[in-house]
């Protein structure tokens, strides 16, 4: 990824979406002042504007953010564009806010990465910021939440180093089930959800086979999974 002179943070989803806005900057309740950000996470949705504009999410077990690439990047543009959702990414760039809009990241800086690599982002992101709510002499209930964000990400690195096929297979079981309406649940949804949670295509597929082969869901029409 491309080097910038100006520092740039580490900060989770969730947290930069509490932050607030000074000047050229993003105060999180944490104390992080933030004006360029690197982030690792899963693409969980694109959408090719034009063959230089490009937006998408970025999702970390915190929550997601809006990205973008503007037409001075065509590479990077060219880059996000050729990767099929949902897929581990690493991204930098400059967050953004217009009037009360949502805060989005414009990235300047992309690549794909393993699953082993953002689960290291994870790890040092939470350690990050622990650090910066240990300055905090009382915690306020934004930051009380904050250490809530940290551990549900530090939640999903053990449950990557520890979980073996048959927890993935209920981890599929739960998610076709909390997408499930009356006639099952969409095939779109279930890959959605799963990427959310850093499964991804080829792994949510081997899953679904196998979950299909033993019984614990059939197919009733193309596209749409149903629990038995």
């Amino acid at each position: 990824m491309e080097q910038a002179a100006e520092p740039i943070s580490w900060v989770f989803a969730g947290e930069c979406h509490a932050a607030i806005r000074k000047g050229d900057r993003f105060i999180t309740p944490t104390g992080a002042h933030i004006r360029r950000l690197f982030m690792v996470g899963v693409l969980t949705g694109l959408h090719v504007l034009s063959s230089r504009s490009v937006e998408g999410r970025i999702s970390d077990p915190t929550g997601g953010i809006s990205i973008t690439v503007n037409r001075s990047y065509p590479l990077v543009a060219d880059h996000l564009a050729s990767t099929e959702p949902p897929a581990f990414i690493a991204v930098a760039g400059e967050l953004s806010q217009k009037g009360s809009d949502e805060i989005r990241l414009i990235v300047d800086a992309c690549r794909t990465v393993t699953r082993e690599e953002r689960d290291r982002f994870l790890q040092l992101c939470a350690e990050d910021t622990l650090c910066r709510l240990e300055e905090q002499e009382d915690l306020s209930p934004s930051q009380r939440e904050i250490a809530g964000m940290v551990q549900t990400a530090l939640v999903v690195i053990s449950d990557a180093e520890e979980q073996e096929t048959p927890d993935r297979n209920e981890a599929m079981i739960e998610i076709i089930s909390s997408v499930s309406g009356p006639k099952g649940a969409s095939l779109e949804d279930i890959m959605r959800l799963a990427g959310d949670a850093g499964i991804g295509e080829d792994e949510v597929k081997a899953i679904l086979t196998t979950l299909l082969e033993e019984g614990e869901c059939y197919m009733p029409t193309n596209g749409v999974i149903r629990l038995l």
